[in-house]
C-alpha cells in the first residue's frame, strides 16, 4: 500500500492509502498521469497523480495542484497567471518516485492547500476568470 494525500478540486483533502492498481478510484479515471509539484518555497518535489480524462468530463480545476505545478515549473506559486497549466479533477499526491509521503511532505501539501485557499479568497474575481479559462481550454463549441 502507498500512503498519499488526496486533494479535491474543492480543496477537500485527506490522507489515503491505495495500491497501484486502485488509485483510479480516487481520480475518476482509468489511467492516471503524473505531474511534478512543489508546494512551499524550497519544498520537496512531489508527484500529483490525476486523470487526464477529468477535463473532458468537465470536472472543476484543482487550485491546489495547479499552484504546485506552477511553483515546480516557474518557482512562482501564483497559478492564476497561466491557466494552461491548470489540472482538473481530484489528485493524489505521492513522493516523487511514486512512494509514500513523509509526515513533513504531508505538511508541505497542507501548506499548499492553505495557500490556494488564501489566493481564492483574496482574489475571487481572478479565481473565477482562471477557473473559467481552465475549463474552457481545448473546447470549441461550433
Amino acid at each position: 500500500m502507498i500512503n498519499g494525500f488526496f486533494v479535491g478540486p474543492d480543496m477537500s483533502h485527506r490522507r489515503v492509502s491505495f495500491g497501484k492498481d486502485n488509485v483510479a478510484q480516487f481520480l475518476h479515471g482509468t489511467s492516471p498521469e503524473s505531474v511534478e509539484v512543489i508546494f512551499t518555497e524550497g519544498g520537496t518535489r512531489l508527484s500529483a497523480l490525476f486523470s487526464p480524462e477529468a477535463r473532458a468530463h468537465e470536472m472543476d480545476p484543482n487550485p491546489v495542484v495547479s499552484l504546485g505545478v506552477n511553483r515546480a515549473r516557474t518557482g512562482n506559486s501564483a497559478f492564476f497567471t497561466d491557466p494552461t497549466t491548470g489540472v482538473c479533477g481530484p489528485a493524489v499526491i505521492v513522493a516523487r518516485d511514486g512512494g509514500d509521503l513523509t509526515d513533513e511532505e504531508v505538511e508541505e501539501v497542507k501548506d499548499g492547500v492553505r495557500a490556494a485557499e488564501n489566493y481564492c479568497e483574496d482574489y475571487p474575481d481572478e479565481y473565477v476568470l482562471w477557473r473559467n479559462a481552465v475549463r474552457n481550454l481545448g473546447r470549441m463549441d461550433v
